[in-house]
């Protein structure tokens, strides 16, 4: 199901998740967590609402 889903860590921005059913919470509804810093993972549709409300601002692509 998350296979064809784009999804961005948004700490570190990486790409890689492992997805979990114990991770699964209304904020993350597929249980994706970024591989590196376990941060749960957003999709690129929302992302940036997720850092104009929370993250602080960087830049999303170097």
């Amino acid at each position: 199901m998350t296979d064809h889903i784009n999804f961005r860590c948004p700490c570190c921005h990486g790409s890689q998740f492992r997805t979990s059913n114990y991770d699964v919470t209304e904020k993350n509804p597929f249980g994706a967590k970024c591989i590196f810093c376990k941060t749960p993972m957003v999709t690129l549709d929302n992302i940036s609402h997720y850092m104009a409300s929370k993250a602080p601002q960087t830049e999303l692509y170097k």
